[in-house]
């Protein structure tokens, strides 16, 4: 049999040692038999380079890895257990978060408990158990330092996404610190340990120009879902980096000697497409339109609002003012209607400070200035909080504060129709405005029911709850006018009739 000489061996070693052998006995069988199939391909005439060529394609960096994974399967309990925990918690989370994504979307009761049960589970056990069978594999190479913080970073990141889904408090924090772990340190230590690799030496370049466009790429997503400013920048920066830079160089050092089209290349084509899209889809700024729709119809009700009270505020003080008004009763309505509308309309304001408040996590400070900046405002589609502070915690709705604006409605509308009980003109506007009759929705039985509370704030997004409350606000200013208009009005034409019987 034709000898390996040591320079052949220390070739093959180097092969064995690209894949990763843990295990050192392994390794060194491994070692052993590929040096005995290739000697038995060289016993045939042919060359080591032609001998080793055949047996590589024969076993391949895969095979030697797959050996590796069956021998721990079946001598490392610890290991059979963590596998298979990996596999079945991975599939049984996924699950269980796709189920619940479709339950979110399409409003049905459940999605929130599905939501954080497959999140915990792909968090809590799928997550770990993962990590830890990769690093018994020496699939991620490194020290415990990269697997410590590959946990800490990934858990907080999988534990912030679910807490922005269910829009919890503390979601941002944790979104923050998740996105800086990763980036910051869970990236450069394996970049450095990347570089030190011998086996990688002509990938460098790749290496270190890869880990930064990610690191970029990474700081435009939490910007984005942070809603700072800059984000889009930096999307594209990253994308262009990771796709038009790393991408080419990583596949010109790594496939350029490969004789026909191998399946990784094809699957890492495909992710990169992918990729790309995703990357567009989240840079571009198509969601301001989206917010118009909903934000530009609240801001032009409170501008109408505002000048609303402007005219009441004028007429009532020109009333007030006179002094050739003698009728104190006259004044003393006028009075009363002002601080009934005021009433309302700033009760109706401190819950829309409430909602913004409870909605962001913020204070009544911060929460009045994204009132008169609707697009200031983060969790605009929330609408988990707006139920519970205007519907309460039964089925009717009528514990939640909506309940009190509509007796408080219909207490105004009954007081400003007694003071202008003779106009009726008048009379049909204050109705109108201060309407709390519902219109008539089915349920899913095909029931009908009628409730002002559930028809105007069921399921319905913070930034529609902030425009609804605005839109009662105004028309309490409309009642309001309407009523002074026509107190004044009454006022003059009774002052003409005295002047006409004294004449």
């Amino acid at each position: 049999m034709q000898d390996l000489t040591s320079a052949n061996i220390e070739i093959i070693i180097a092969e064995v040692s690209k894949a990763n052998i843990s295990f050192s006995h392994l390794r060194d069988e491994l070692i052993d038999h590929i040096c005995c199939e290739v000697e038995n391909e060289m016993q045939n005439g042919i060359s080591f380079e032609n001998a080793f060529e055949k047996v590589k394609k024969i076993i391949g960096n895969k095979g030697l890895k797959k050996v590796q994974e069956n021998t721990l399967f079946l001598i490392d309990k610890k290991y059979r257990f963590m596998k298979r925990t990996m596999k079945i918690f991975g599939l049984i989370s996924l699950l269980i978060i796709t189920v619940g994504a479709l339950f979110k979307i399409q409003h049905w009761p459940g999605a929130g408990p599905l939501m954080v049960l497959g999140f915990f589970l792909l968090g809590a056990i799928f997550f770990p158990s993962a990590l830890w069978v990769m690093k018994k594999e020496s699939k991620l190479k490194g020290s415990l330092f990269i697997y410590l913080i590959s946990i800490i970073g990934g858990i907080l990141f999988i534990f912030g996404i679910l807490f922005k889904i269910q829009h919890y408090p503390g979601a941002n924090l944790l979104l923050l610190i998740g996105f800086s772990t990763i980036g910051l340190v869970l990236i450069p230590a394996i970049l450095i340990s990347k570089l030190r690799d011998e086996n990688a030496g002509n990938l460098h370049s790749a290496y270190i120009i890869g880990a930064i466009s990610l690191i970029i790429y990474l700081a435009g997503t939490l910007f984005k879902i942070m809603t700072f400013p800059g984000a889009a920048p930096l999307l594209f920066i990253g994308a262009i980096g990771l796709t038009m830079v790393f991408f080419p160089i990583y596949v010109m050092k790594v496939y350029k000697n490969a004789e026909s089209i191998k399946v990784s290349f094809l699957f890492l084509c495909i992710g990169i497409l992918f990729f790309n899209m995703f990357s567009l889809l989240l840079a571009l700024n198509i969601s301001k339109g989206v917010l118009a729709f909903f934000i530009n119809p609240g801001t032009e009700i409170t501008k109408t609002a505002s000048i609303l009270e402007n005219k009441s505020n004028s007429l009532s003080k020109e009333i007030l003012v006179d002094s050739l008004i003698s009728d104190t009763l006259y004044k003393k309505n006028i009075i009363r209607v002002k601080t009934l509308s005021d009433e309302l309309t700033n009760f109706i304001e401190d819950i829309k400070i409430e909602l913004i408040s409870k909605v962001d996590g913020i204070d009544n400070t911060e929460a009045k200035v994204k009132i008169k900046n609707p697009l200031l405002i983060n969790s605009k589609d929330n609408y988990d909080i707006p139920m519970s502070i205007l519907l309460g915690n039964t089925e009717d709705g009528k514990s939640g504060k909506a309940s009190q604006i509509k007796i408080k409605i219909e207490s105004l509308k009954d007081s400003l129709m007694s003071y202008c009980s003779g106009d009726e003109n008048a009379v049909t506007i204050i109705k109108k405005s201060l309407d709390t009759e519902s219109p008539i929705h089915y349920t899913d039985k095909g029931l009908p029911f009628v409730n002002w509370e559930i028809s105007n704030f069921y399921r319905v997004i913070a930034i529609s709850a902030l425009n609804k409350l605005c839109f009662f606000q105004r028309n309490v200013r409309i009642a309001e006018l309407e009523t002074l208009e026509s107190l004044n009005s009454g006022y003059l034409a009774n002052n003409q009739k005295s002047i006409i019987k004294t004449n």
